[in-house]
């Protein structure tokens, strides 16, 4: 009897064993479940601004990107537009006070926004910087539009249109900013192998469609014989259009930098003779890859030109030019 008592004790013991570690796998999973679920991968995209084209088509490309990589990301930039460099600086603080995964960012200023930066990726924060540069190395890889080239290519094609001689006005964005040096250093290279093309000193428009209209009108008036404009980006793009179409001004020839909404019917209509068009859906849609690369301890390309096309009154019905002008599709 007492062996018999002895072996059922045993089973039992054994069976309570089992039991118990069975409860502790279930809930080893669930715990493990939950740390996966908490650990899941949040990435900031701090744009210059989230309402116009440009970043909404880098928006699309991020959408694109997150699904296939599963990752979550939050888009955010200054309510104040641009130039609000402080601002912009500020949510780079909230990315690092929310201890994001990692932060993707156009920076407003290619100085002031390299302390912030910096401080992030000493708080173990990888950055990915698009579109505008920032003057340090320490980020994981720079996808941008090749500035330098793209503006000379626009230099280049304003030239032939000039058949090599005349008189050319720049209007610029935002002094500091990275892409606005770029863009102005690529245009006047093209320039200067024109002995007769003379360029009159730089003006800029703090990124505002009316200050660069405004600053047309005044150029014109103080330069009778101007032959063309160079604008280096989409307000100033415009700003200069709208003042030529004020004026049915068709002689001075605009050549622009991206593609918007406002600017495609001034190539229609012939007051933009020419516009270099970003591709910042690729942006986006790279950008995060090569944040989700990084994160997976995968080695990430330093830095990665996204490509442009010059478009023109000529060539705009072209399939390589309607892509690049309708990178959401037209609606």
């Amino acid at each position: 009897m007492k062996k018999v008592l002895s072996l059922v004790l045993a089973i039992f013991m054994v069976s309570v064993l089992l039991v118990g570690c069975g409860k502790s796998d279930t809930a080893k999973t669930a715990d493990s479940k939950n740390a996966d679920a908490g650990t899941k991968k949040r990435i900031a995209i701090i744009v210059k601004g989230t309402e116009n084209v440009f970043y909404q088509s880098v928006k699309a490309g991020a959408d694109v990107a997150a699904k296939e990589t599963g990752v979550e990301y939050y888009f955010t930039g200054s309510s104040a537009g641009e130039t609000d460099i402080n601002g912009q600086v500020s949510l780079v603080e909230n990315a690092i006070s929310q201890k994001v995964s990692g932060i993707i960012i156009a920076a407003s200023d290619a100085k002031a926004l390299v302390p912030i930066t910096e401080k992030a990726i000493a708080a173990g924060i990888p950055v990915v910087v698009i579109d505008s540069g920032l003057q340090t190395d320490k980020y994981t890889s720079f996808l941008t539009t090749d500035n330098v080239a793209a503006a000379s290519a626009a230099g280049e094609s304003l030239a032939k249109m000039l058949n090599g001689k005349g008189k050319v006005a720049i209007v610029n964005f935002v002094a500091g900013a990275q892409g606005a040096i770029e863009r102005e250093k690529g245009f006047k290279d093209a320039m200067a192998k024109y002995p007769d093309i003379q360029v009159l000193q730089t003006q800029y428009y703090n990124n505002d469609k009316q200050k660069a209209l405004s600053l047309t009108q005044d150029i014109l008036t103080a330069n009778p014989d101007l032959d063309a404009i160079f604008a280096c980006n989409e307000p100033g793009t415009v700003g200069v259009g709208r003042a030529l179409k004020e004026k049915n001004n068709k002689k001075v020839i605009e050549i622009g930098f991206d593609s918007s909404d406002d600017i495609i019917p001034l190539i229609k209509e012939g007051y933009l003779k020419g516009t270099i068009v970003q591709m910042p859906y690729n942006m986006g849609y790279l950008g995060v890859k090569a944040m989700v690369d990084k994160l997976n301890g995968k080695e990430v390309v330093k830095n990665q030109d996204t490509g442009f096309t010059l478009v023109t009154t000529e060539n705009m019905e072209s399939p390589e030019s309607q892509k690049a002008l309708y990178p959401l599709g037209k609606k």
